[in-house]
Parts: C-alpha cells; sequence; structure tokens
C-alpha cells in the first residue's frame, strides 16, 4: 500500500491527511481503492480530523461534475476557444470602458499558486486592483486590525500556545463545530494543565456549554468589553508599563478612553449584558494568570465594528507585554484552508503581493519584478463594493474562481441580478450545479481537492503542500493555468508557468526581493527560492518567515517576541476605536423583530456544493432551520416545528416559500434569531439566509456585518407538508416548501404546499395507490407510484411536520407492491424518527437512550440507586458506541442527549440529578 501526504480542504486549521492505495500506482486510481486518515506528523493536527474531514473522499463523487468548458447555452467548447474568447471580451472591455471595467472573485479554496498568477494577472497587467476574495467575507477584519497594530498581516502566535496558556479565551467562535480540532485539543490542555476555558458569545453554543466561564454578553459589546478590560487591568496595575513605553506607541490617549468604561462597573456590566460579578469575574482571569490567550472567529470579524472589536482585544495583549509570548495574546481562527496563503500574495483588493501596498516605492518594485511599466496604482473594489458596482453597470465583465457570490454575499438577491445583468461572467467550478454558475456566460472546468497540486498556509503560517492524487477527468485544468492561457492570449509575457512549482518560486523570489527592499516586513519565503521540483514535491509542512533553506521544517515560531514589530516606527499602535461602545440599532418595534445572527452548521461547509451531497453530513439537519428562544415564540405566531420566512425589519416584502423550520432552543438570546448560512437555491426552494442581510460593512476592514440584523419572521402556513422519496416534480403547482437530502442510495425531497389539493395531486395518477392511517395520534397521507410493477415514489404527507426514518424508507424504491411491502412500510413508517447525534459513527438519539439507560440500570443493580454517577455512565456510553470519541465536535450534544435520558430515569425512582460540572474531553 502506497500512501500520499496532503493537507484537508476545509477550515483553516490546515489539517494534513494521509491518501493511501491498495493499488500499484497512482495513474487512473480507482477512488474506492482508497483509503483516509489524518496524518500523525502533520503539526497542526496530528492525526485528528473532524467529521467532514474523515468524509473528504466522499465529496469527491459529486452528482454532477464539470468536465470541459461549457457556454451559457450549454455548448461544450475547448479550452482554446474557450481561452480565446475570455482574452477577446476582457481586451474589448477594457479598451472601451477602462483597466476598472474588469474585476476578478477568487477564494481561499484557491491554492497560493492560483491566487498568484491572478493577482499577477490583474494587477499587474490589466493595471486593475479590482481583485477581492471570499476572505474579504471572513478574515478581513482580523487583517485590518493586526495591520493597524503590529504593521503587516502577521497571527504572532503559533497552536503550540494552547498547551501554554493558563486561560483561553474564545470570543465570537463556536469552535467546537468550525474548528473541531483545535477545540479538541484545548480540552485536552484543560485536562492536563487545568487551563480555564472562558467562552464569550451572546448564544449558548456547543462551545459554551463546556467552558468554565460563558459570557452571554449582548450582541456587539465585545468592543466596549474589551476596552473596560484594558482600563480594569490599568486600575489594577497589571500592565507592563516597561513594555509599553519600549516597544509601543499610543497607549496614553487609548486607556483615557478605557477608563471611562471600567470607572463604573455597575453601568459596564448592564451595557454589555452581563452581572457586575461575572464581568469581575473574567476581568481578574487576566489579573491573576500571566498566560492569556484571546483567539475570535466570525462573531467578531462579520460586525461593522469588527476591525475595532479586534484592536480592542490586541490592545489588551499589547498592555500584558503578551505579543509573541508562550501561551499568549491574540490569535485569529481562519475560515478557509488557504485564506492566509491568499493573503500573502495580494488576494485581497487593498494590498499588493508579499503584504505590499500601493505606496510608490511598493508598486516600483513589483512593476520591476513583474517586468511591466507600472501595475495597479490604488486600492481595487472590496467584494461589496464590487458586485455593487456590476450592479450599477460600472463593471462589465468578472471571473470567478471557486466560491459562490450569490449565496455567500449579503443582499444576495441584488448580487444574482447583477450578475444576471452583466454582460460577461466567466466561473471558474468543480460543478455546475452551483447557484453562481447557473449565471456564466463561460464555465471553466477547474480541479478540485484530489486532482490539483500546489501549497496551502493554514492560521498559524504554516504552508503545507495540497498534493493532487487522482488524475484529473476530462479537460478540468489548475486556474493558475487557465489565468496563464488567458494571459497569453491576451498577448502578455510572463505567464510561461509548466508547473505549480515554477509558480511557486516566482513567488517565494518576489517575497526575497521584498524582504531586502524593505527588511522590517515580516513575511519572507526566501529559503525557498530555489526549490528543484523534487524539493518542491517533497516540501515538509514549514511555518514562515522562511528566510533560509535551514529553516524548512520549522515549527512553533512566534512573531513579534522581541518586541520589534512592521511598523515604519519598528513599535507596536494602539488603537482607538471609532465608536465608543456598541453598535447602533434601528428604530424598530422589537417585540415584532428579532436580531438574526447566521452562523454555520456542524456538518456542513460553506453554500454545501462540497458536502451537501454526503448522506451522513446531512443526516444531522436535513433541513434549513431558524432557532429562538421558547417565549420569543408568541412574538410571531409561529410554534415550535412551523415553517417560517423572513423579511427585514424595515421592508414588509417577503418571499411566498419558506425558508427555514423554527427550532426552540433555551440558549438563544430572547431577541436573536440563528440559522446557518449554508443553504442556498441548490439544495431550497427558499433559497438562504443572505438574501435578507442588507450590505452594511465595517469601514476599515470593507468585511460585511452579517452578525444581527433586524428581521421579521412570518409564519408559512401549511396545509400538507411531508417527505417524497424516489421520482419527484420540483415545478409541481403549489410547492412552497422544498429541500432535497442526499440519502446512501438516493435522494428525497421534504415538501409542503399551501392547501390541500395541490398537495393530494402532486404527483397522483390513476394508478397510484393511497391510503391514509393514525400514526401516533398524527393523521398520514401515503401514495405509492409504480412503474413497470415496481414503486417509483413514495408519497408521505400531513397536516404538521412528518417524522421518518429516511433512509429505510428510501430503501423501499424499487420494490414490487405486495403485502407484505405493504405491512413492512407501515411498520417503518409506524417507528418514526430518531435524530442523528454523531456524524462520525452515526449514533442516534435512540441508541444513547438505550445505552444510558442500560447503564442506568446496571449501576442500580451493582451500586444501589443512592451510588449513581453519570459520568460514568457517560463514559461507558461513549466508550461503547464511540459518539463523540472521534472529531470531538458533537461532545456537548452527546453529553445533553444523555443527561436528558438520565435525567428520566432517575424520574422514575424520585431522584434529582444536578447538572455535571465536569466534561468529558473526546
Amino acid at each position: 500500500m502506497s500512501t500520499i501526504q496532503s493537507s484537508c480542504a476545509y477550515c483553516g486549521v490546515g489539517c494534513g491527511v494521509s491518501v493511501s492505495s491498495t493499488q500499484a500506482d497512482w495513474v487512473d486510481v480507482d477512488v474506492s481503492s482508497l483509503t483516509l486518515t489524518g496524518d500523525k506528523h502533520h503539526p497542526a493536527n496530528h492525526g485528528h480530523l473532524c467529521a467532514k474531514g474523515e468524509r473528504l473522499l466522499d465529496s469527491l463523487a459529486q452528482p454532477n461534475v464539470l468536465r470541459y468548458p461549457v457556454l451559457r447555452s450549454g455548448k461544450p467548447i475547448q479550452w482554446d476557444q474557450a481561452s480565446s474568447l475570455i482574452a477577446e471580451k476582457f481586451a474589448q472591455t477594457i479598451a472601451q470602458y477602462g483597466a476598472n471595467s474588469v474585476a476578478l472573485y477568487l477564494s481561499g479554496q484557491l491554492l497560493t499558486e492560483d491566487y498568484y498568477v491572478a493577482n499577477k494577472f490583474a494587477k499587474g497587467y490589466l493595471k486593475t486592483a479590482n481583485v477581492d476574495t471570499n476572505s474579504r467575507l471572513c478574515m478581513s477584519s482580523a487583517v485590518s486590525s493586526m495591520q493597524r497594530a503590529f504593521g503587516e498581516d502577521v497571527v504572532p502566535g503559533c497552536y503550540d500556545d494552547i498547551e501554554h496558556a493558563e486561560v483561553i479565551v474564545l470570543i465570537g467562535a463556536n469552535t467546537a463545530w468550525t474548528h473541531p480540532v483545535l477545540f479538541k485539543r484545548i480540552l485536552a490542555s484543560r485536562n492536563a494543565n487545568n487551563t480555564k476555558l472562558v467562552v464569550i458569545d451572546p448564544v449558548a453554543t456547543a462551545t459554551a456549554k463546556q467552558a468554565d466561564l460563558h459570557l452571554a454578553i449582548a450582541p456587539g459589546a465585545d468592543l466596549a468589553l474589551f476596552y473596560g478590560l484594558l482600563g480594569y487591568l490599568a486600575d489594577n496595575e497589571r500592565v507592563n508599563h516597561e513594555y509599553i513605553t519600549t516597544h509601543t506607541d499610543g497607549f496614553d490617549a487609548v486607556l483615557s478612553h478605557a477608563k471611562q468604561l471600567s470607572t463604573d462597573l455597575i453601568g459596564l456590566a448592564k451595557q454589555v449584558g452581563l452581572t457586575e460579578q461575572v464581568l469581575r469575574q473574567f476581568y481578574q482571569l487576566f489579573v491573576q494568570h500571566k498566560t492569556v490567550l484571546t483567539a475570535s472567529c466570525q462573531g467578531v470579524n462579520q460586525s461593522v465594528i469588527g476591525t475595532d472589536t479586534t484592536n480592542a482585544i490586541i490592545n489588551c495583549h499589547l498592555a500584558l507585554g503578551h505579543i509573541g509570548q508562550a501561551g499568549c495574546g491574540f490569535f485569529s481562527l481562519t475560515g478557509q484552508p488557504n485564506a492566509m496563503g491568499g493573503r500573502e500574495v495580494g488576494g485581497l483588493a487593498t494590498q499588493l503581493a508579499c503584504h505590499m501596498g500601493f505606496s510608490e516605492p511598493e508598486r516600483e518594485l513589483l512593476a520591476d519584478f513583474w517586468q511591466v511599466d507600472t501595475v495597479a496604482d490604488k486600492k481595487g473594489l472590496a467584494a461589496v463594493d464590487m458586485f455593487d458596482a456590476l450592479a450599477d453597470g460600472k463593471i462589465k465583465a468578472i471571473w470567478i474562481m471557486g466560491t459562490n457570490p450569490v449565496v455567500s454575499l449579503p443582499n444576495s438577491n441584488k448580487v444574482a441580478k447583477a450578475l444576471a445583468d452583466c454582460p460577461f461572467v466567466v466561473v471558474s467550478e468543480i460543478t455546475p450545479d452551483s447557484d453562481t454558475a447557473k449565471f456564466a456566460d463561460i464555465l471553466l472546468p477547474a480541479q478540485g481537492w484530489s486532482e490539483k497540486c500546489g501549497t496551502v498556509t493554514n492560521s498559524e503560517r504554516t504552508i503545507s503542500r495540497q498534493r493532487g492524487f487522482i488524475t484529473p477527468k476530462g479537460q478540468s485544468k489548475a486556474d493558475w493555468w487557465a489565468i496563464s492561457q488567458v494571459a497569453q492570449k491576451m498577448g502578455f509575457q510572463g505567464f510561461e508557468f509548466d508547473s505549480s512549482a515554477s509558480v511557486f518560486r516566482e513567488f517565494a523570489a518576489l517575497s526575497a526581493s521584498v524582504k531586502l527592499a524593505f527588511p522590517y516586513k515580516i513575511f519572507d519565503l526566501s529559503g525557498l527560492t530555489h526549490l528543484t521540483q523534487q524539493q518542491y514535491d517533497d516540501l515538509i509542512p514549514t511555518q514562515w518567515p522562511i528566510a533560509s533553506a535551514e529553516h524548512i521544517g520549522q515549527q512553533g515560531l512566534r512573531i513579534f517576541s522581541d518586541g520589534g514589530f512592521a511598523t515604519p516606527t519598528g513599535k507596536a499602535q494602539f488603537i482607538l476605536p471609532a465608536k465608543p461602545v456598541t453598535q447602533e440599532t434601528p428604530n424598530v418595534a422589537k417585540h415584532v423583530s428579532v436580531l438574526l445572527n447566521s452562523g454555520r452548521s456542524r456538518d456542513q461547509w460553506h453554500t454545501m456544493t462540497r458536502t451537501g451531497h454526503i448522506a451522513s453530513l446531512r443526516a444531522s439537519i436535513p433541513e434549513p432551520v431558524i432557532q429562538l428562544h421558547p417565549d420569543k415564540l408568541t412574538n410571531f405566531s409561529i410554534a415550535d416545528g412551523d415553517l417560517v420566512t423572513i423579511c427585514s425589519a424595515t421592508d414588509e416584502g417577503a418571499t411566498p416559500f419558506a425558508l427555514a423550520r423554527v427550532v426552540a432552543d433555551q440558549g438563544i438570546p430572547l431577541d436573536m434569531a440563528l440559522m446557518s448560512m449554508h443553504w442556498s437555491k441548490q439544495f431550497s426552494l427558499g433559497k438562504g439566509v443572505n438574501q435578507y442581510l442588507d450590505s452594511r460593512v465595517d469601514p476599515v476592514s470593507q468585511q460585511p456585518g452579517y452578525k444581527c440584523q433586524y428581521v421579521v419572521l412570518k409564519p408559512v402556513l401549511m396545509a400538507l407538508q411531508g417527505v417524497v422519496f424516489g421520482l419527484h416534480d420540483p415545478a409541481a403547482q403549489g410547492l412552497c416548501w422544498q429541500v432535497a437530502q442526499t440519502l446512501a442510495n438516493g435522494v428525497c425531497h421534504h415538501i409542503g404546499f399551501t392547501n390541500n389539493e395541490d398537495g393530494f395531486a402532486y404527483q397522483a395518477t390513476a394508478h397510484s395507490l393511497t391510503w391514509s392511517a393514525n400514526v401516533h395520534g398524527q393523521r398520514l397521507h401515503v401514495q405509492c407510484n409504480m412503474e413497470k410493477g415496481m414503486v417509483s415514489a413514495i408519497k408521505v404527507l400531513s397536516h404538521s411536520r412528518v417524522n421518518l426514518a429516511v433512509e429505510p424508507m428510501n430503501a423501499f424504491i424499487g420494490k414490487p407492491i405486495d403485502n407484505v411491502f405493504i405491512k413492512q412500510l407501515h411498520q417503518q413508517i409506524n417507528a418514526g424518527n430518531s435524530p442523528l447525534i454523531c456524524a462520525c459513527t452515526g449514533v442516534t438519539d435512540a441508541q444513547i437512550a438505550d445505552e444510558i439507560n442500560a447503564q442506568f440500570d446496571q449501576q442500580v443493580f451493582n451500586d444501589g440507586k443512592q451510588h449513581l454517577q453519570f459520568n460514568k455512565a457517560l463514559d461507558a456510553t461513549q466508550s461503547s458506541l464511540g459518539c463523540g470519541r472521534q472529531c470531538g465536535s458533537c461532545n456537548s450534544e452527546v453529553k445533553q442527549c444523555a443527561q436528558t435520558h438520565w435525567q428520566n430515569a432517575l424520574s422514575y425512582i424520585e431522584l434529582e440529578y444536578p447538572n455535571a460540572t465536569e466534561e468529558d474531553v473526546a
């Protein structure tokens, strides 16, 4: 068996994976011969993977794969014709309307080599900086704050800081779901080192439920919270005055502002939504401990005050002298596998390659290196502004690569219309099914994970190789190759790359030139400039800066530990906020509106084009859901399980289609609704949540403020709803709820109708077998359609939600109808459904209930009812079933489920079970 080391395609943890094959060689390898595990030697994950990572091989079997260039008409064409047409259209557009009439929109899914060539093409040769990336949507506030404070987009710390920290603060980060491998490491450190875990989040997330201290602050209050902390540190003589004087500027002005908050802790506590006791408890952790690590993610970044908030966090760690020290400082949790690699090459419209800006010396250096007369002379349009310009007709041609802005951008309906009206749209994709791909005038087949080769950079600055191990099918090509072909067709020199290694060498050489000209810059790949093809192929994970080839393989590297920073003065900067307190809220009737908070689901990724067709990852949350506090439901005249749609608080217009199903959750603040951002038209008739969010942005970073906009929920009353298996007509009359769910062997559709007639008429024929039955007090209407004596479709409808075990129900498709079939179908319908709790093992609520009850009975029998131990039973349950013992992301759900059934068992013997205080670690 031979093995290839690569890297995961999902989040910014940057996990290493080992792909093994039973075949003798890797030429035309059969996917069925492959196995995938975590790479035990990779410094990011040491062999651990999350549920999504474990199923990377399952993501390769896309329902519809793009293998050839295709015109909007559906006509396939050859690459030569496609690249010529793109070159011609871009050249004509620039000649007629100017360089800024074209744009490129990229993705953190691209490899560094792809990113580099795209930026060289646009900023160096097309002379436009209208090149932005979906990293703008998740990371740009963190980028801007580090640039302001440190002088450069540099994350100072590394993952090893987790083991060195006495206190770890996670703010705006549901790490248990979004970065499970790192969260598992945090929990392990807590067990081994007694590390204190603090979670700051308005929502009682899976992460918050496992914290030693959960600060359920008011939305937008994190800015005031950390400015108050800075004042509190000074008030308690905890700041490092020697460090501040020697290594920073601007402290006094910032401290003056901070003390306005810390002098009134009672008022500050009220402002941030905490009790004074909890506020003091949090602040004291910084006073009483020497090593505190604060890590943030989208809850901070995706705000109109995201940059100021992050700088408020950094200010505190600067005042403590923490930056670059073991177990200390600020850490940015990256959302995508190569968001940092994209930033390194200038992937954002607001920067040039190698962390350069648009000053004249920097532009001259880049022009000389690329051997052009000049490069783009000013910042380009960031994502929201780019698509606004598209809507206004100012951008006439756009090339979108590896991302789905029709779903992921705010005000997504406007984005869709802008693309529909744009004269020329190019989309590079691996599937034609994405919402954005539908608007392409030319759709280009890109190589996906498993086919493409290059590098990525993770959250701790580690560069890893992503290696292809499957021979690309059809005419799918690397993105750097596609761009190079168009560039050469436009007559540009400098795009004669013959491999990803040749691209990387040029990028590394550019970094060496930049470091020589601007020695205070931190980013440096000088040591990789002369890699041979074999050395590039064999490159092991390495953390930058890499000044020499001798540094290849280095890890655990911290930046700014000597107190020198990448600013002109060499000093870090304390930053004053533009606004002193929380976000302003519109004048809306709060009793009929909620703050909509968009987040992520545990088992899905971005807009689900990669994960939505994997049955095991779809099973836990098969439909779009919107979570609200139970006490808020009456305000909207809705109940748990109802279907709703959304309209903005200032716009009464609402789609007739249902967007999501209501889930009552005590962990959601009273005035908030939480919905994941993954859903799209590809999977749901109601499309996604971003169509209801306006395009407000952080004024510094230009990152959209997705978090906490006021909206109004409206019920969508269903006459009939249910599930159809087998054949399905997506254009059936009266459908107002339709969600496709991938199964192990097929697809089922969750459907709903606003009137009975349409529901009963849906797919009904003269030969349909129909009947009704009462099941557990619910009236169900069943319809079976047949083709050649075999079942082709099964429809089960009711006036309320239908709960069915979809996999065994789908197994009836293709069977002959007889008395045995009817009996078995009835038995299966009667059995209902048990929710999936652990995606890694497929363990359901019912299985946990059975096992925890068995453990309960065993303890009662062996030890007596007065000596029951829940933690012992939980450990035995997890050991027996495996749930929560693999990636660990479902740990809190497993415990909550087990505790519910344990409490039920206790109720029979009249004991009261107190809440557990110890968290089992996966």
